[in-house]
């Protein structure tokens, strides 16, 4: 009898490794499960009585501290059917928070370490899961005949697995957490206004980050990929409006509204202030360079308009909505629409749009949103999570009720989730557990923009531990309608290479992006954009002549070595052979 209430009282006792407890009154000695005990006695077990969320351990395991890591316990399992996921539960910092966080594209595996690290380290107990099927993050490979599979990637998988987390934690710590956070991008958004629409018990708070899947909604529905190839696909099978020149438009907008904000840096902190029209590159005689066609001029005004980016955007198109010219013997490719075989629309809308403006729910609870989203966004474009914000705070009251739980940062010159050329690295964890457990409502975001060689993470959770001496420079995001302003006595961030021979600021900007995109564990063609992007960011900053900018690739070509940037140096060498 005393041996079992020793064992429940241990069960009680949070997040420590208990060697041994006090006598008995016989005097005997009893020894009480350690850390290593209570985790590897997790697996196997069974939490059938959660309601939607039967749940089965399949592995609990402690793992020692390595590194900069903690000791932790993992844990690994499935919500029925195929709902898998993990969870790291730290033994000796547990702060009594429960962190979720959530996946992007098409999601398909349990990426535990890469979403989960910082926030171990950080002391939250954090838990990620594959959305209920297996697959890479940018195919649909799992989706015919699969309509449970739809219905956990729509909703379902996000809300089971985060009450299997619970359940895990309190069996393991003896108590519940604290307080309750999410935390994620794209589909990662979408999970995350999914769970204050549908299921406003779950968190005490949410960061979405452009949110996937918002359209339809309102009068601003957003085109799809395959949208986007048929309006800018010619009769030859190329694009109408070429890569290089989106180089031409970027130039026009930025001189007709960079100063809009009182500070020329290259950002537009108000693209929707903006009065720029692609018309005013029409071609006078015939084509050339420095000017567009009148079909050019088309698919610009449709990209604006129908497909939902903003001004300002426009050098994040290349490789996202306009194909990258092929190499020698390849065939134009088109866009890959990430929409594509999910099968009927309206039901996929049904399931997977978070488009519910009545948060009254989530609110009565006392639940906190911070949304966010980069102006410079090809991806997800900017227009419909303006547009939601807008009817939430319509259906809510006004903007000062809406204020009070949800508050929406644009954030000039940052693309998909992250990245770009504006202050898009955001400590959005600190901003949001001051909001929920102080009460202090963040009124502006302080981003940064770093230094590539400060090598900070995908989603800037490192970013407390970053050096200053790699923050190029600063901004404040105010939260919607307020805009992003420069932070004083912050320098703007000097052309990219701009003191470097281009050679070597092309190779530098590539090489820079294929390290980011090998740890956020990008695919290699996501990879390859990106360092293409942010070697067309070159070229757009630095004055150079074509023959420049195609002795440059070659030099590049010849000397590189990691085979991503090579591959990129010859497909911008490709684009520079079109005209």
């Amino acid at each position: 009898m005393i041996r079992a209430l020793l064992l429940a009282l241990a069960l009680l006792l949070p997040g420590q490794a208990y060697a041994q407890s006090h006598v008995s009154a016989g005097a005997q000695v009893v020894a009480l499960p350690s850390a290593k005990d209570r985790c590897e006695q997790l697996a196997g077990n069974r939490f059938q009585k959660l309601e939607g969320a039967p749940t089965y351990i399949v592995n609990a395991r402690l793992r020692p501290a390595k590194d900069m890591q903690p000791e932790a316990c993992l844990v690994e399992g499935y919500v029925n059917p195929t709902v898998n996921f993990a969870i790291l539960l730290p033994t000796n910092n547990w702060n009594g928070r429960y962190m979720v966080r959530g996946c992007g594209g098409s999601c398909g595996s349990v990426a535990i370490d890469l979403a989960c690290a910082r926030h171990v380290r950080d002391g939250f107990a954090c838990l990620h899961t594959d959305m209920g099927h297996r697959s890479t993050l940018i195919d649909n490979n799992w989706v015919p005949n699969n309509l449970q599979g739809l219905v956990d990637f729509g909703y379902r998988a996000t809300h089971v697995t985060t009450l299997a987390g619970r359940a895990i934690i309190k069996t393991f710590y003896g108590k519940d957490p604290r307080y309750s956070y999410f935390f994620a991008c794209s589909t990662g958004g979408r999970q995350g206004l999914i769970e204050a629409q549908r299921f406003p018990d779950d968190f005490d708070g949410i960061v979405a980050i452009a949110p996937a899947s918002m359209a339809p909604f309102g009068s601003k529905k957003p085109a799809n990929i395959t949208d986007v190839n048929g309006f800018n696909l010619g009769p030859d099978n190329r694009p109408i409006l070429p890569n290089r020149k989106t180089l031409l438009i970027h130039a026009a907008v930025l001189r007709k509204c960079d100063k809009l904000d009182g500070l020329l840096d290259g950002l537009i902190s108000n693209p929707q202030a903006c009065s720029f029209k692609p018309a005013e590159l029409l071609c006078k005689t015939s084509d050339t360079r420095a000017c567009l066609t009148a079909p050019q001029v088309a698919v610009a005004e449709k990209m604006y308009a129908w497909r939902g980016v903003a001004l300002g955007s426009e050098l994040r198109w290349i490789g996202t909505l306009i194909p990258n010219a092929p190499l020698p013997g390849e065939a134009w490719a088109p866009i890959p629409d990430l929409g594509a075989d999910r099968g009927d629309p309206t039901t996929i809308e049904t399931l997977n749009a978070p488009n519910n403006p009545d948060l009254r729910p989530f609110n009565n609870r006392g639940g906190k949103l911070i949304l966010v989203q980069g102006w410079s966004d090809a991806i997800v474009a900017p227009a419909p999570t303006v547009d939601y914000y807008q009817t939430v705070q319509r259906t809510m009251g006004g903007a000062a009720e809406t204020n009070k739980f949800a508050r929406l940062f644009m954030i000039p010159g940052m693309e998909h989730c992250s990245g770009g050329d504006g202050a898009w690295a955001v400590n959005y964890v600190d901003a949001m557990t001051g909001w929920v457990e102080r009460g202090e409502a963040p009124a502006r975001l302080r981003g940064v923009h770093p230094d590539p060689a400060a090598k900070l993470d995908y989603f800037s959770t490192e970013l407390p531990d970053m050096d200053p001496r790699y923050v190029q420079f600063a901004r404040d995001h105010n939260a919607w309608p307020g805009i992003s302003v420069a932070v004083k006595g912050q320098a703007a961030l000097a052309p990219r290479g701009s003191d470097k021979p281009l050679a070597q600021a092309l190779g530098d900007a590539a090489a820079a992006a294929v390290r980011s995109g090998t740890a956020s564990g990008y695919a290699r063609r996501s990879t390859l954009n990106l360092a293409l992007s942010e070697m067309w960011q070159v070229l757009a900053t630095r004055e150079a002549t074509v023959d420049e900018q195609r002795a440059a690739l070659a030099s590049l070509a010849a000397s590189a070595q990691d085979p991503l940037v090579i591959e990129a140096a010859q497909r911008l060498q490709a684009e520079l052979l079109l005209d």
